[in-house]
């Protein structure tokens, strides 16, 4: 019987380096998760490293401890990046089919794809994901699969994402110092659309909005493709550190408060109850009225909401009717879901980790918080139920529309 093949999913997040550890059964392909960690890391800037040996020290102590809780051992990763250096578009591309039978086979699927990947991108600049998002034949739009069908013209719809080479190489450089090899890396933001949104929410239209430490990620589905993606430099780490100012207390103890005590809403506080505070030092204590702490949280939030309006704003799909999704570490302060309904004007909006049918695993898992560690592991298999295995490069994406893209090449540079 062969041995339960080890993943590890590694969300090289902003400050801090996030790790979960599963086994996936040989037979099943079922994957579920052992252990998770979190090591906050100096040597990580809205998911850009700015120093590799802090960096790769991270790394090691967050992948070392899931690998002592688990029992196991690992020395390839599943990487995830986010950041501002990320950029992504829309393109179009087609392909004419000269054959006698004019039946569109997989070959010609790839051709209409390349033709709509060939954007102009900088020299130091690569492109990581190519996403098919719809096809046409014959001016005829809206074809899901096009393979076995018969035309003359096919067109391509897709999303290309693309990432600053040397902050890219720098991760992985960070990554082999730490001892491991980098099996494959995704853009965080699509691994977790794959594993958080339902595919009825991506049909009918969804915002997924990632609240992380330093960047916050927004991507837009319509149609059951994605149309927008993009990371912003705003985090909640924003609201700890004004917590830490406002009380004048340690960071540590800000994330603390503001995870015991913090609210978005007034509604929300009940007794104004007074609040424990450390002093920097510790060896002090004083005392704050809950609604003071509410003072400082709510306008943050709303802030950090009111920039990912703008953002959205600026897309072509801001009156679009959809849900919205709201994930990661974030999202678990009360009152956020309300916050965020209310500042980017949806009528519906839930806070979620993975979906539960994805993975065997244990609850503890499905927080938000590890939404995107555990949607890296999660993410090839979940592909791979769709569209059957396909082989690619270490930075390539396995994203598509299902069942056809089993014979496609995936893009992504070697």
């Amino acid at each position: 019987m062969a041995k339960p093949k080890v993943l590890t999913g590694l969300d090289m997040g902003g400050g801090r380096v996030a790790c979960v550890l599963a086994e996936q059964d040989a037979e099943t392909r079922t994957v579920k998760a052992l252990a998770s960690s979190c090591v906050y890391c100096r040597g990580l800037k809205g998911g850009v490293v700015v120093d590799i040996k802090e960096t790769a020290s991270a790394v090691a102590q967050a992948v070392e401890r899931c690998e002592k809780t688990a029992a196991a051992e690992t020395d390839e990763v599943y990487l995830g990046i986010r950041g501002v250096h990320l950029q992504s578009q829309n393109n179009h591309g087609a392909y004419n089919i000269s054959r006698a039978d004019k039946e569109i086979n997989s070959e010609d699927v790839q051709s209409a794809i390349e033709n709509a990947k060939a954007v102009p991108i900088a020299n130091d600049r690569e492109i990581i994901h190519v996403i098919p998002q719809s096809f046409s034949i014959d001016r005829q739009r809206g074809v899901p699969n096009p393979e076995g069908m018969e035309g003359s013209l096919l067109e391509a719809d897709v999303h290309i994402v693309t990432a600053s080479s040397s902050h890219l190489n720098n991760l992985i450089k960070s990554v082999a110092k730490a001892g491991f090899k980098v099996e494959e890396s995704f853009y965080s933001l699509l691994a977790l659309a794959e594993c958080v949104l339902t595919a009825e929410e991506k049909e009918l239209g969804a915002t997924l909005i990632d609240m992380g430490g330093e960047t916050i990620s927004i991507a837009i589905y319509v149609d059951g493709g994605i149309k927008f993606s993009k990371d912003i430099p705003y985090g909640c780490d924003l609201i700890t550190r004004d917590i830490a100012y406002g009380l004048h207390t340690s960071r540590e103890a800000a994330r603390e408060i503001k995870e015991k005590y913090g609210v978005t809403y007034g509604t929300l506080l009940g007794d104004d109850e007074e609040i424990p505070v450390p002093s920097l030092d510790r060896r002090t204590t004083h005392s704050v009225k809950s609604g003071f702490l509410l003072d400082i949280i709510q306008p943050r939030v709303e802030e950090l909401f009111d920039k990912v309006r703008e953002e959205i704003q600026r897309s072509r799909y801001a009156d679009i009717p959809g849900v919205g999704v709201i994930t990661g570490g974030g999202s678990l302060l009360r009152g956020t879901a309300e916050q965020c309904a209310q500042r980017l004007g949806l009528r519906e909006v839930r806070s979620a980790g993975v979906q539960r049918e994805l993975t065997a695993s244990g609850e503890e898992f499905f927080s938000p918080a590890l939404s995107t560690a555990l949607s890296l592991v999660l993410y090839p298999s979940v592909k791979a139920c769709d569209m059957g295995e396909r082989s690619g490069s270490k930075r390539s994406a396995l994203s598509g529309l299902a069942n056809l893209f089993s014979k496609l090449e995936i893009f992504g540079r070697d």
